[in-house]
């Protein structure tokens, strides 16, 4: 009898494959016949479960992202209080701790250029900018509701002006990674985050 596969366990050794050679080589690599070598899988199984190159990165970002909620949501249950929990909110973001935060950034950060440069993937893009500026929106609320901000108003303005900050902060760390370990981020966080605080 032959075995049965479990085909979300199989999704996701796909996909892990696909990180490795983002990672190390770039997108341009990640061609279904190299995620399939990587992943010590037929060209055929890779295509029986994404037909199309783009349904395996749609996947692969919305892994990335389900892991930054599970980040996140173990942060808000700690509960240290409004600044505290603001910098390390920020912290899941831009993330320096292990090799594979590491790594996911940078495959954010090739994702995001990518897209730039393929229609295909607007859509994508422009739900993640979303994503991020209201991300930006409830670190600044909670900031407020905690007095730390005193005026609302500056809210919308500012949450602009926060993602620019969290995004350039991933670009460094992915760029200069020697330069950026988990002190370095904290430290530039909290010196942002007190600039922004009335």
């Amino acid at each position: 009898m032959p075995k049965k596969i479990d085909h979300a366990e199989r999704k996701d050794q796909i996909v892990e494959a696909m990180f490795r050679i983002i990672h190390q080589s770039g997108f341009e690599k990640a061609t279904s016949r190299e995620i399939a070598k990587e992943a010590g899988l037929s060209l055929g199984s890779v295509q029986y479960f994404f037909p199309k190159q783009k349904d395996i990165y749609m996947l692969a970002m919305d892994v990335i992202y389900q892991r930054f909620e599970e980040r996140m949501q173990k942060v808000v249950q700690e509960n240290q209080g409004g600044f505290e929990n603001a910098i390390r909110m920020i912290k899941q973001i831009v993330q320096a701790n292990t090799e594979e935060e590491r790594m996911e950034n940078d495959i954010w950060m090739k994702f995001s250029i990518m897209a730039t440069m393929n229609p295909e993937y607007r859509a994508t893009k422009d739900e993640s900018r979303e994503v991020n500026l209201n991300f930006a929106k409830d670190v600044l609320r909670m900031l407020y509701d905690e007095g730390y901000i005193k005026s609302s108003t500056s809210i919308e303005d500012s949450a602009n002006s926060l993602t620019i900050f969290i995004h350039g902060l991933v670009f460094e760390s992915v760029i200069y990674a020697s330069l950026y370990d988990d002190q370095v981020i904290e430290t530039e966080i909290r010196e942002y985050l007190r600039r922004i605080c009335d």
